[in-house]
């Protein structure tokens, strides 16, 4: 966690390192890039990665930038893989005003238990439209409780109607910042699905986002789920940027 924190310090204004360890370590492309180290940049931090003791390292670059193509071919030459192409957006969210869609509860309720959660979780990513990850639920979990330390069953939510669960969410503060929400994941079960309740959903995320103290909202989804995308614009999300992730596994 040492290197991590030395890393996120030394390279605040073009990247930003997400520690999920020991499942992942996370490079994301910011806005206030130095474009005269980035690519130098870029590479310190990978190296020093490679040292830690994750299954995989990902890193997150802006399509759209004029230094994307210089950043691609390093990956590429350092054995990194193009995992897929996201779209992010952005939304404020000052007027988001409650709601009562559904009923939620948390992992931080007597009424929500882990392994209750994360057979939801497994059922809600069948059959997704993003692509599939490598990573089981018992390691996406880990990596909720390592991203978001102490206070992660409160932000391990399932929405229920009529006491039938329909699907879950994961809204949290992004680590590092003070307003920044983010959803680590979204989904609604199977044979939910169709019935015109995703953008409820979302929107009563977004509300339990503006809760937890955040001002802005940052979402993304792979630029061929175009049902998310329409879920994104129904809520008033605004295309932010086009990014490409590539992961890199260790173990």
């Amino acid at each position: 966690m040492d290197n991590i924190l030395k890393i996120e310090t030394i390279n605040s204004e073009s990247f930003k390192i997400l520690n999920g360890e020991p499942e992942y370590i996370n490079i994301e492309e910011t806005e206030n890039i130095n474009e005269k180290n980035l690519v130098n940049e870029l590479k310190t931090i990978v190296d020093q990665s490679l040292n830690k003791e994750v299954r995989r390292i990902g890193v997150f670059i802006n399509k759209s930038s004029e230094h994307y193509s210089s950043c691609s071919k390093l990956l590429l030459e350092l054995g990194f893989e193009l995992y897929t192409s996201k779209v992010e957006v952005l939304r404020l969210l000052q007027d988001i005003s409650r709601t009562n869609y559904y009923k939620w509860h948390s992992i931080a309720d007597t009424k929500l238990s882990e392994d209750e959660f994360k057979m939801l979780w497994k059922q809600c990513m069948a059959g997704s439209e993003n692509r599939t990850s490598s990573f089981s639920i018992d390691e996406h979990l880990n990596s909720v409780k390592s991203l978001l330390g102490p206070n992660w069953k409160k932000s391990c939510i399932a929405f229920y109607e009529e006491n039938k669960p329909i699907g879950i969410s994961i809204p949290h503060i992004e680590p590092g910042t003070l307003d920044e929400g983010r959803l680590f994941y979204f989904g609604l079960l199977p044979a939910e699905r169709g019935k015109g309740r995703s953008y409820q959903f979302h929107y009563q995320s977004l509300w339990i986002l503006k809760q937890m103290g955040a001002t802005f909202y940052k979402g993304s989804t792979h630029e061929t789920n175009i049902k998310m995308q329409n879920v994104f614009f129904k809520n008033n999300c605004s295309i932010k940027s086009r990014t490409e992730s590539y992961y890199k596994y260790l173990k």
